[in-house]
């Protein structure tokens, strides 16, 4: 009898110390359910249809768990790239991308797609090659060949890029600056959104994204006033355009963009702040140490990306 007590009590007491120990290690079940996630993620990277590819591709866009989480999906996306639909093979470039540097072992399949026959697919793969940083030196050359791409939406995208890559923006602003005054509506949107992780060196682009506020289309002057809240300090030149553009813009998303760039370049206290990139309401909570807009999207609730 009394072992069968004792037999007892110690099972008791290593459920409740089982149990401390999660309370202690929080992050233990979330690691665990990002490792589920990602398995499910890639498994459906495989599926034969093309809307299921898509969507899995697309959670390791903006991936719930961070980007270092996703490198075990990185051979996965690299399979991607190489899939038959160009919808697939863009979108695969761009969670590659998103994760910079740590994408380098992906360079090299970057570069093939730099001569893919589908345009789109060659602004997001030249795109990412320039999130991925200086460690794309010797793919320079080919990210050079597509400032005379035939669609001018690449060309703009590939002059940014190599602006991130560290060459001059002497060279490549003023293709990107003539874009924002380009007829059609998507490469004025794509000349804005090339300068927004320019930082300071974006600072000739800054009266141009200015007058952007003003344009027709409310998606571009959606990506300027984005733009412009990411540059910071250096939207300074643009103060006024912005103050002019709350009273008029009717867009309620337009309004929160130039609402944050004020708030930044004229915060309450008087003093600047440093740029952010403005998130959801959503994505500020935290749910199992990740913010939870990126949990919500990861379940399959549809909310508006932050970056593209």
């Amino acid at each position: 009898m009394m072992h069968r007590k004792t037999t007892g009590l110690r099972l008791i007491v290593g459920t409740f110390a089982a149990a401390a120990a999660l309370e202690g290690y929080p992050g233990a079940c979330a690691a665990a359910a990002d490792d589920a996630a990602l398995s499910k993620i890639l498994a459906e990277m495989k599926a034969p249809e093309k809307a299921v590819r898509l969507s899995a591709i697309g959670k390791l866009v903006h991936y719930a768990g961070g980007e270092e989480a996703k490198v075990p999906a990185l051979a996965a996306l690299q399979d991607a790239m190489r899939d038959r639909e160009p919808e697939v093979r863009a979108v695969a470039c761009t969670a590659t991308g998103n994760m910079r540097e740590l994408a380098a072992p992906a360079v090299p399949a970057l570069v093939r797609l730099l001569r893919d026959r589908d345009a789109e697919v060659r602004q997001c793969a030249v795109r990412a090659l320039g999130r991925v940083g200086p460690k794309v030196e010797k793919a320079k050359k080919d990210m050079l060949r597509l400032t005379r791409d035939d669609d001018p939406v690449v060309r703009v995208v590939a002059h940014g890029a190599l602006i991130r890559v560290g060459e001059s923006p002497d060279e490549h602003l003023p293709p990107i600056i003539a874009g924002m005054k380009s007829e059609t509506a998507v490469v004025r949107l794509k000349s804005a959104h090339a300068c927004e992780p320019l930082e300071s060196l974006a600072a000739p682009a800054v009266p141009h994204m200015a007058g952007l506020l003003r344009d027709p289309d409310d998606r571009v002057r959606h990506y300027a006033a984005r733009a412009l809240v990411n540059l910071g300090e250096t939207a300074r030149p643009a103060l006024a355009a912005l103050k002019a553009a709350l009273v008029r813009e009717t867009a309620a998303d337009n309004r929160g963009l130039i609402q944050a760039a004020l708030r930044r370049l004229e915060p309450a206290g008087g003093a600047a702040v440093a740029p952010r990139t403005p998130r959801s309401f959503a994505s500020c909570l935290r749910w199992g140490g990740q913010p939870i807009g990126a949990r919500l999207r990861a379940s399959g609730l549809k909310l508006a990306p932050t970056t593209v």
